[in-house]
């Protein structure tokens, strides 16, 4: 019987969450979701200089923004909680499991103490530099039998012949001669266990059946083969995933666009839109069997990439990450979406200018007819500053507009328009029309001209949109300076 299908997202806490791993992250929820699995959250922290509760916060953060939710995995805002049955998921807290691993190995002969010092083994290696051959370890402590009475690091015995087959979904057959790897460190002398170690003991007692990780990994993986032997454990499916380069084909970087996860926050972008761009770098979603071709095509739900998503399709060579594609794609979810499904992420917009509280005094109609009348914006960061006048008035004005716009022939007609009283859209039109013919104006003339008193410049949703959110009492009060 097939067992049930788990991935696992375990990113280290010593920094941002950045693109990449989010990429990897929405492969394995993806994948996980398909095959209605467990997808979980694990928290890998042994570098003990780096890794910090701060940037836990910021993992659990980012994957909550974007929309990855977890089964299994730390509990977000309290480092010491967490929830399924295989915790805690914090490598730290995971201590006694590894240590009887590693006794089970050490018993066994599989493993063995090695009293080598951190200075013997830099000469070494400063040796094999020198000599312009790898370094590898030779092995010296693997008969002496120490019994840990001295500091020691632990050291897994490799095979010393055959090979190492790695199976991999992505890249295919990988085979990796067994004297090509040396005795690698499992525990350092101080007793942490180390990442290669950890990660195997961990996806085998969280029952991982999927492995989906970063390419720069299958330089790690026939070790942890290796270590799943020697444990006696089950080999999981492995997919090792391309990078992910920016449009010069280097590797990624700020100047590519945002890098971190929640950069992409504050630059103004919709979850589902970050989701998709990030599914088709490395994958082809189809619909009905074909790649998609349409724009509609293109702008696919959670459910069809759930439902067409297959770890054997990725492609081998690197993506390409483009920041205009991502903003086409945002753009057009902002127009497809319903305001209700926006609105949450631009009140985060609104609370970076300060403006949440104004926001959230504002009815629903009027949320809805705000965001309506602003669908053309690429980000959610213009949709706010084209319209964050709307919520407080201008401090400042274009004073080139102002010379443009403001005239003396427009200021009659500027008066007529504070006694307008009803602002319903139909109305003010034929209020507009009706000031426009007794004063022989053309619609632009006066639309500009409100603009510039109502915003500080030239850009605004359409006049009686505006007027209509300003409401008669803002309008008025706005205009008077002018008149």
């Amino acid at each position: 019987m097939q067992k049930p299908v788990v991935t696992r997202f375990a990113p280290s806490p010593t920094g941002m969450l950045h693109i990449g791993g989010v990429r990897t992250a929405l492969f394995c929820w993806l994948y996980a979701r398909r095959h209605h699995g467990t997808f979980i959250l694990r928290v890998e922290d042994t570098d003990l200089t780096r890794s910090t509760d701060d940037n836990i916060r910021i993992i659990e953060e980012g994957m909550d923004w974007v929309g990855l939710d977890w089964d299994e995995g730390p509990v977000p805002g309290d480092p010491n909680a967490y929830r399924g049955p295989h915790g805690p998921y914090r490598q730290m807290l995971r201590m006694d499991l590894y240590r009887a691993k590693i006794a089970q190995l050490l018993e066994a002969g599989l493993a063995y103490r090695c009293e080598c010092s951190r200075e013997d083994l830099d000469a070494r290696r400063k040796q094999a530099d020198a000599e312009g051959r790898p370094f590898m370890y030779d092995g010296r402590c693997r008969d002496k039998h120490l019994d840990g009475s001295v500091p020691c690091a632990i050291r897994l015995r490799m095979p010393d012949s055959g090979e190492i087959v790695l199976e991999d979904l992505v890249k295919g057959r990988i085979a990796v001669p067994a004297s090509s790897l040396d005795d690698w460190i499992i525990a350092r002398q101080d007793g942490t266990p180390t990442y290669n170690f950890c990660v195997v003991v961990d996806d085998v007692d969280m029952g991982v059946t999927h492995v989906v990780r970063g390419d720069d990994h299958v330089a790690n993986t026939p070790k942890q083969i290796a270590l799943y032997r020697a444990l006696g454990y089950e080999l999981p499916a492995f997919a090792h995933v391309p990078m992910i380069l920016g449009k010069d084909k280097q590797k990624l970087s700020k100047r590519h666009g945002a890098a971190s996860i929640t950069e992409f926050r504050d630059d103004g972008f919709l979850p589902v839109a970050v989701r998709l761009c990030l599914a088709k770098l490395g994958w082809t979603p189809k619909v009905d069997g074909k790649a998609a071709e349409s724009v509609e095509e293109e702008l696919l739900t959670d459910q069809q990439l759930m439902e067409n998503f297959d770890l054997g399709e990725i492609q081998k060579a690197a993506a390409v990450f483009d920041i205009d594609k991502l903003k086409w794609i945002n753009q057009k979810f902002i127009q497809r979406l319903d305001w209700t499904e926006i609105a949450p992420h631009l009140r985060w917009q609104w609370a970076r200018l300060g403006l949440e509280a104004a926001w959230d005094a504002k009815p629903d109609e009027w949320k809805a007819l705000a965001i309506g009348c602003n669908k053309n914006r690429a980000t959610l960061v213009e949709m706010a500053e084209t319209t964050r006048f709307l919520l407080k008035a201008p401090a400042s004005f274009d004073e080139a507009a102002v010379a443009k716009y403001l005239v003396d022939a427009v200021k009659p007609a500027l008066r007529e328009v504070t006694a307008l009283e009803d602002y319903g859209h139909d109305a003010l039109k034929a209020g507009v029309d009706a000031i426009l013919a007794r004063h022989g104006l053309k619609l632009k003339d006066l639309a500009q001209a409100l603009r510039v008193a109502f915003t500080g410049g030239v850009v605004s949703p359409p006049i009686f949109d505006t007027m209509a959110l300003l409401g008669r009492e803002d309008v008025c009060a706005r205009l008077e300076k002018w008149i």
